[in-house]
């Protein structure tokens, strides 16, 4: 069969991965590379011996009848112009995290890409991470029983440096929950199997260069009386974690240890899964091939990619409902959330 046609737009770190994740599969091609600096591209495409064009102005990719694919990895800032233009040039979208940094520019998605009838993926790609996916079965098998809280921590030292100055920009990188906190938000959803009803969340800001607060704590209500929290940080100096807790009233787990009697009687302690973890921040490390056969299998079948854009506007609006908790100094509901921002 023809191959679907890919088009990368913007050349940093993460659309290397993509690059890999796609060259590899069989029914996948790289064909377009965008970047504002034509040096990054042509580095990928010498790198990887791609049979591709390079372009720095992404309409004329967009236009090319040969793209099928649009992965959009740009600043944050800059994903909601381009996420919008695929979707109405008639291409499947990739949506790197966080899709946007106000409800309004992710309303400007959605209502793009429904117009356009095209599918979406967001880059919540620790959803094909070992751990992740062995708790999601643990739980769809009710393991844990009644589940009434669960946990999830984003927690890696991003203290500003030159490497790093576009992260310190609140105009393009958005806030720490936003920028990196919503992968723990998103696996809180996915545990809690609910979405959630109110939020409340406190911040503060260090001596970190950045220009938001680095640290955020939240709390979580849940339609289905499941209660959240979610530390991020960018602050604290330690290596990086992303700690996972699920507690219910026939088992609990934090992170890779499980007590699960219902499974294992007679069990006194906690017990090793033995599965790759969610231990380092480095892209390279994550999953994108199984994101990327995700989403390929999902165009062919004519199936629902998971999490898509209004899957993940649910993560996001949760995002949003912190940021605005913490710099209000009160709770806020997921309700409200679109009256008041």
């Amino acid at each position: 069969m023809d191959k679907f046609g890919v088009g990368i737009i913007g050349c940093g770190a993460v659309a290397q991965e993509y690059i890999k994740a796609f060259e590899k599969d069989e029914r996948s091609q790289v064909r377009a590379l965008v970047s504002r600096n034509r040096a990054n591209a042509q580095r990928y495409r010498d790198m990887y011996g791609l049979d591709c064009t390079i372009e720095t102005d992404a309409a004329a990719m967009l236009a090319g009848k040969d793209i099928d694919i649009v992965v959009v990895c740009t600043s944050h800032d800059q994903h909601t112009k381009y996420a919008v233009a695929a979707a109405q040039a008639g291409k499947h979208v990739i949506i790197e995290k966080p899709v946007a940094l106000t409800p309004e520019d992710l309303r400007k998605q959605q209502e793009a890409v429904k117009k356009a009838g095209v599918k979406t993926l967001v880059s919540f790609v620790l959803h094909w991470n070992p751990l992740l996916m062995t708790i999601d079965r643990l739980i769809a098998e009710g393991v844990f029983g009644h589940i009434f809280m669960v946990e999830v921590d984003y927690m890696h030292r991003i203290w500003m440096t030159t490497e790093q100055k576009w992260y310190a920009s609140r105009l393009q990188s958005g806030t720490a929950i936003l920028t990196g906190g919503c992968h723990a938000i998103d696996a809180l959803r996915w545990f809690a199997r609910s979405e959630a009803e109110q939020v409340c969340a406190y911040q503060v800001k260090t001596e970190n260069p950045i220009e938001y607060p680095g640290t955020i704590s939240v709390n979580v209500k849940f339609e289905n009386g499941t209660i959240g929290r979610s530390t991020t940080t960018f602050d604290a100096r330690m290596p990086y974690r992303f700690n996972i807790g699920v507690y219910g009233t026939e088992g609990s787990l934090r992170n890779n240890e499980l007590f699960a009697p219902k499974l294992f009687p007679g069990q006194s302690s906690f017990l090793k899964i033995p599965c790759i973890l969610p231990d380092s921040p480095d892209v390279a490390h994550h999953p994108f091939e199984h994101e990327v056969a995700h989403f390929l299998d999902c165009i062919i079948e004519d199936k629902r990619p998971y999490p898509d854009l209004d899957d993940a506007a649910q993560t996001h609006a949760v995002c949003f409902a912190a940021d605005l908790s913490a710099e209000s100094g009160r709770p806020v509901t997921i309700r409200e959330l679109n009256n008041v921002l």
